[in-house]
């Protein structure tokens, strides 16, 4: 808003403003994430259009009229704020949509299972796609028949029978086997995922 001429503000005007606005800035987080001058400027703007109704006042400013009318004012903006929050807070997203607009962006759904990976307070906690990487390590460190093991166990969902039958091995040599796996995962801390 531009000032016209004839509207300049005096100094007490601003400062008012400035104590108030700074005031209000420290008592509400809402406030604080607004930049001081663009609230002051709002302000000082509204303070505009107040002051130009009102008769002049031979004996002094109306400092305590203008301090009610900046408070007044920013009063409002935190109501404002507060209802754009809560009427923002009952928008609704759909969790097949994606987080981002790239094409290999995850959805919110996935973002959700990522979350519940992890158990809140566990001191061994991992974060799923973290568990990636590490289980490729773990399976590093295995036998080419180990691996061989775990995909059939566990991609192909084969039964311990099924996978001794499929490797020729008998069944206490493929337990044995599977008691080395678990104890190279729990070695990489990995022994939940089993």
């Amino acid at each position: 808003m531009a000032l016209k001429h004839g509207e300049e503000l005096q100094r007490w005007e601003i400062a008012v403003t400035k104590k108030l606005v700074g005031e209000f800035r420290r008592r509400s987080r809402s406030l604080a994430r607004e930049e001081f001058d663009d609230l002051l400027q709002e302000c000082l703007a509204h303070w505009l259009e107040v002051r130009r109704k009102l008769d002049p006042d031979p004996e002094g400013p109306p400092i305590a009229y203008m301090a009610r009318v900046i408070r007044n004012k920013l009063t409002d903006l935190l109501r404002e704020r507060s209802a754009a929050k809560r009427a923002h807070d009952f928008d609704t997203v759909s969790l097949d949509a994606a987080v981002s607009e790239s094409d290999d962006s995850p959805t919110f759904a996935d973002l959700l299972d990522a979350a519940k990976s992890r158990e809140p307070g566990d001191a061994h906690s991992v974060d799923r796609n973290d568990a990636r990487i590490d289980i490729a390590k773990a399976l590093l460190k295995l036998t080419p028949r180990q691996r061989r093991l775990c995909m059939l166990l566990g991609e192909e969902g084969l039964s311990i029978k099924e996978a001794a039958e499929r490797l020729r091995i008998p069944r206490g040599t493929l337990y044995e086997e599977i008691k080395r796996i678990r104890k190279s995962f729990a070695d990489h801390g990995l022994g939940d995922y089993l």
